[in-house]
């Protein structure tokens, strides 16, 4: 599949809409991102994985920590046109 088709996947599915639309201002540790979508982290480690897989995110570590951010441009542009459009 393409990044569109996979892009669009994830908008639709909650959690990883919830997963996108939180990086798209921050590169954040893997233990914040459960805090601040309000999920477990056993949830949020199945839906971060997908998005890797799907390669819309990327993420490094930094010691301990995994630091996951948006890989791709193109899903902020879909957001910015999403909020333009409500």
């Amino acid at each position: 599949m393409t990044f569109d088709i996979y892009l669009f996947k994830a908008l639709g599915e909650e959690t990883k809409h919830r997963i996108l639309k939180v990086l798209l201002n921050d590169e954040l540790c893997a233990c914040e991102i459960p805090i601040r979508i309000r999920r477990t982290q056993s949830n949020c480690s199945m839906h971060l994985a997908k998005l890797l897989k799907w390669d819309l995110i990327k993420h490094r570590r930094k010691g301990k920590m995994i630091l996951y951010s948006i890989k791709d441009k193109r899903v902020a542009e879909v957001f910015r046109l999403l909020e333009k459009n409500k």
